[in-house]
Order: structure tokens, then sequence, then C-alpha cells
């Protein structure tokens, strides 16, 4: 019993650990994802870079993306968000 009771803290560590940094870091990896596979042509995007584009073409790895002054070919998880 007091080798349990020694582990407990530890133990408890561990879950709160999981459920503040783990938990909420696997729902927006999920969230990412699904952006990531429903992005359309004519979407306005920003990188995580920090640039602002409109999508002209979609492969299954990569994004061309049309700016003020050319295109960029940038790779889909790359995409930050949408604008």
């Amino acid at each position: 019993m007091n080798e349990f009771l020694s582990v407990l803290p530890l133990i408890i560590v561990l879950i709160v650990f999981y459920t503040i940094l783990w938990v909420p870091q696997r729902r927006r990896n999920k969230r990412h994802t699904k952006m990531i596979n429903d992005l359309k042509i004519g979407n306005n995007v920003v990188t995580d870079s920090g640039i602002y584009g409109r999508i002209v073409s979609l492969d299954d790895n990569t994004v061309t993306l049309v700016l003020k002054k050319g295109e960029l070919v940038v790779s889909k998880n790359k995409i930050d968000g949408l604008t």
C-alpha cells in the first residue's frame, strides 16, 4: 500500500499533463487536418509564415497560391488557416 501511495503523485502529474497538453493538441491537429482536406480552389488562405494568397491549384501535397506579384507553391501542411 505504501508503494502505491508513493507512486500516486507521479500518476496524478501524468494524468494532468495528458489532459492539459496532449488532448487539446490532438483536437487542434484534427481541426487542421479537416481544414486542409476541405481546401478548394478560390479559397483565401494564410500560410504559417504569414503570407496571404488565393488558391489557384491543388495537388496531393502542394498548393499554388496567387499573390499580388506572382505565384507561390507551398506545402499543404504549411497552410495555417482560411481568411
